[in-house]
């Protein structure tokens, strides 16, 4: 008897397939950029090596889940066994040394602006201060619950890192630049005046290469109340609003093979965690003094991916094995509001520590401190919110 085609796995054979490719011509291109960087000693030669290593780790655990779907594809009996995340407590303690000992090296690495040193290191290092959280947050937040079978996890895990961040990432700047051609339509016909001197500024910047230079021509703009309601309203309602709802897209498409809300939780904090590793590994392609400071504030926003993902994952599941629309419902709303109020926090906090730059110093004293304790709390709460649900759903089996 010939086996039936398993339509579902096909075609997440094909997307891990065509996405391993497209990484491997962008390494390519990086990994050369950043050699003729480095022999020409200009721009960041260290950061162009990250940006490379990261999408190899990328491709690597791409190809890591093309293979355990191929199974499916082609009928395998494996391919339906549970599969059970190699977690133990002692890995606690691992990780957290693996972590602080990169940081230390790291951050002394960049501190001393050794390019060579910089270029050979700080690769490796980003690789291990961003994968050991994301580990020990799904570990724990996993913990005793079922994960469903093995060519569905790694087909949500690949799907993660592929199609979700794609998709994300289109829609984001289609919603940026529709807001942007609206504001700049409606400032052409009510404030010509306005009009042209954004046009002014903007033929100035794209001449100008001195960092300081251009701070002092955009300084009124980033010191506008309005432009930072703005920007900030982006950051902290749009972003989060596209990203909880696409972020578990390997739930949606999978919703009705989960068996349980439980398993939705689980599946969900591992699309968190394919998106935080997309994320975290190519935010972190920067090789200045910054790079210690970047990749210990990553720890922190793969944890809000992962438990937001985890909240909108059962949501789901909730939906659709139990007809509990309420749930779902619940659970974006929960997610894109803890998401939300962290970007706010951080774009903030970013905002106040330029503000000396831009003639206002008393930001930095005024709003960076609460808003620096608020990401603590937050991270702290969403800490305890992962906790309890994997106790709470374990009671529950």
């Amino acid at each position: 008897m010939q086996n039936k085609t398993h339509y579902p796995s096909t075609f997440t054979f094909i997307t891990l397939a065509l996405s391993i490719l497209f990484l491997l011509v962008a390494i390519v291109i990086f990994a050369i950029g950043s050699l003729l960087s480095l022999f020409r000693q200009t721009n960041d030669a260290a950061g162009q090596m990250i940006t490379a290593f990261a999408f190899g780790f990328v491709c690597l655990l791409i190809m890591l889940c093309a293979w355990f779907v191929l199974e499916k594809v082609r009928n395998k009996e494996s391919a339906d066994a549970p599969f059970v995340f190699p977690f133990s407590n002692w890995q606690i303690l691992v990780a957290f040394g693996i972590v602080i000992i990169s940081i230390g090296i790291g951050t002394t690495v960049s501190f001393v602006e050794n390019q060579i040193l910089s270029w050979f290191l700080l690769p490796f290092l980003t690789i291990l201060v961003i994968v050991p959280p994301v580990w020990l947050i799904f570990g724990l937040g996993s913990h005793g619950l079922e994960l469903g079978a093995r060519w569905r996890f790694f087909s949500v895990f690949g799907i993660g890192m592929t199609l979700a961040p794609l998709i994300m990432i289109i829609l984001e700047i289609l919603v940026l630049f529709f807001g942007i051609f609206i504001g700049a339509v409606y400032i052409g016909v009510s404030q010509p005046e306005l009009f042209a001197e954004i046009k002014f500024v903007a033929d100035q910047l794209s001449v100008v290469t001195n960092e300081e230079a251009m701070i002092n021509l955009l300084a009124p703009y980033l010191a506008n109340t309005t432009l930072i309601m703005i920007g900030i309203g982006y950051i902290a309602v749009i972003v989060p609003l596209i990203e909880e709802l696409f972020k578990p897209l390997g739930v949606w498409l999978f919703g009705f093979q989960i068996e349980s809300p439980a398993q939705g939780f689980t599946l969900g904090l591992l699309s968190g965690a394919a998106f935080a590793l997309f994320e975290s590994l190519n935010a972190s392609a920067d090789g200045s003094i910054s790079w210690g400071a970047i990749v210990t504030a990553r720890a922190g926003t793969s944890l809000l991916h992962m438990t937001a993902s985890g909240i909108m994952g059962w949501g789901i599941v909730s939906a659709f094995k139990e007809k509990k629309y309420g749930r779902l419902f619940g659970a974006y709303l929960a997610a894109v509001l803890i998401h939300g109020v962290w970007n706010a926090s951080a774009a903030g906090a970013g905002i106040s520590a330029i503000g000396e730059s831009i003639g206002r110093p008393e930001w930095l004293y005024t709003f960076t401190p609460a808003l620096v304790c608020g990401l603590l709390v937050l991270a702290i709460g969403m800490f305890a919110v992962l906790i309890a649900s994997n106790r709470k759903l374990r009671e529950q089996k």
